[in-house]
């Protein structure tokens, strides 16, 4: 097995890597001899290349996330696998208002979040205490351009948790993104296919040079990355105009208000979803489904048609069954990682299958084992056995 730091002449599954770089990481935190948990994280861009433009013309992303990114981007080592900055080292460099000394924990944590919910950050490692289960440590991957969600959900176990959280989040920004961020799950045609996308593989490659610490001659790309609207919106002259009232090649003389365009007006559409859409109608849904905030019920709807349509009914009954029989926290993030492990075609059933099953061996009723009799008793039924074959 190839591990992180070796040389090696084949390519570097992308998951061997991940695993190397954890235990680099563990071994770097037992080694100070420190209790507390240690983040890293890896790269998976150019070291050599400039800030991407898709970072600065994504509209999902506002200044504060562009500029964090670009500073954990900055803090990079030379080795490849670099500490994760902790909040206090990035507050003095996310505030938002001049000469202020620090930013809060809540605007670095929005900042991070953000980063990931728009797949430009993914969490992709932790690292759990066997006995106790506190995290000794997480490792994230920093992108030079955002993965598909498909690719995301790949990488990120909790992808589609973190969407599920961010519907009911209280900051109204990390709202509407993961709003956004569950439309662009619905629409993303890979998660139907099931099939691996090259572009992992090439992640693998380019992070396995870069702990390995082989010269960094990558070739430079001649495609320019676009913008999500593609290269036409890179420019701010638009043919058709925002609104009535927005200057023109001619002003317009015949309204005298403003009269807002409807088809630049933007109706989030997970909110008025309360219904059961016509491909899901037939499934059977829990009454602990309909506990659920209207958010997470329409996020989770839209989630479950990706799943295959003969494991939709399965993976709802598996989720209540494992929620009545176990105390769970957060039941409606709960049910999104499941959907999400059936999308990747990891979903095994067994809380929910009913009464069909045979009990497991281990809770059989056992018998008693037989009394031992007395030796008096063993030799009268001896004489007794005896005299009848003495008769006989």
């Amino acid at each position: 097995m190839v591990t992180p730091g070796s040389s090696t002449t084949g390519p570097v599954s992308l998951s061997t890597l991940l695993d190397g770089a954890l235990g680099r990481l563990e071994a770097a935190r037992t080694g100070t001899g420190t209790s507390t948990p240690q983040d890293g994280f890896l790269f998976s861009g150019n070291r050599h290349e400039a800030v991407p433009r898709g970072l600065f013309f994504d509209r999902r992303l506002t200044p504060l996330e562009r500029n964090a990114w670009q500073v954990c981007r900055l803090m990079l080592n030379d080795d490849g696998l670099t500490a994760w900055p902790t909040y206090e080292q990035l507050r003095p460099w996310l505030t938002s208002m001049p000469c202020a000394p620090k930013a809060s924990h809540e605007t670095v944590a929005r900042a991070l979040t953000v980063l990931r919910l728009t797949r430009w950050l993914s969490l992709v490692r932790r690292r759990r205490d066997a006995r106790s289960g506190r995290i000794l440590g997480n490792l994230y991957v920093l992108h030079d351009e955002p993965l598909s969600p498909f690719e995301a959900m790949q990488l990120d176990s909790g992808y589609l948790e973190l969407v599920s959280h961010a519907l009911t989040h209280a900051s109204k920004a990390i709202q509407r993104v993961g709003q956004q961020a569950l439309r662009e799950v619905a629409g993303d045609p890979l998660i139907n296919g099931h099939v691996l996308p090259t572009r992992l593989q090439v992640l693998a490659q380019r992070m396995s040079r870069q702990v390995e610490g082989e010269p960094q001659t990558y070739p430079q790309d001649d495609t320019d990355h676009e913008s999500e609207e593609g290269f036409a919106a890179l420019l701010r002259s638009r043919s058709q105009l925002a609104s009535d009232s927005e200057a023109g090649p001619e002003a317009s003389k015949t309204d005298l208000l403003r009269n807002p365009k409807q088809d630049r007006t933007e109706v989030l559409s997970i909110k008025e979803v309360r219904t059961v859409p016509r491909a899901l109608q037939h499934l059977r849904l829990p009454e602990r489904f309909q506990q659920m905030k209207h958010e997470q019920q329409a996020g989770a709807l839209v989630a479950l048609q990706r799943v295959d349509a003969e494991q939709r009914q399965s993976v709802l009954d598996e989720w209540n069954a494992r929620c009545r029989g176990s105390t769970v926290r957060n039941p409606a993030g709960y049910l999104f990682g499941i959907i999400q492990k059936a999308i990747r075609g990891e979903f095994k059933a067994w809380a929910g299958q009913g009464d069909t099953r045979s009990p497991p061996a281990a809770t059989q009723p056992i018998a008693p084992p037989p009394k031992a009799a007395s030796p008096d008793v063993v030799r009268a039924h001896l004489a007794h056995l005896r005299s009848m074959l003495d008769k006989s």
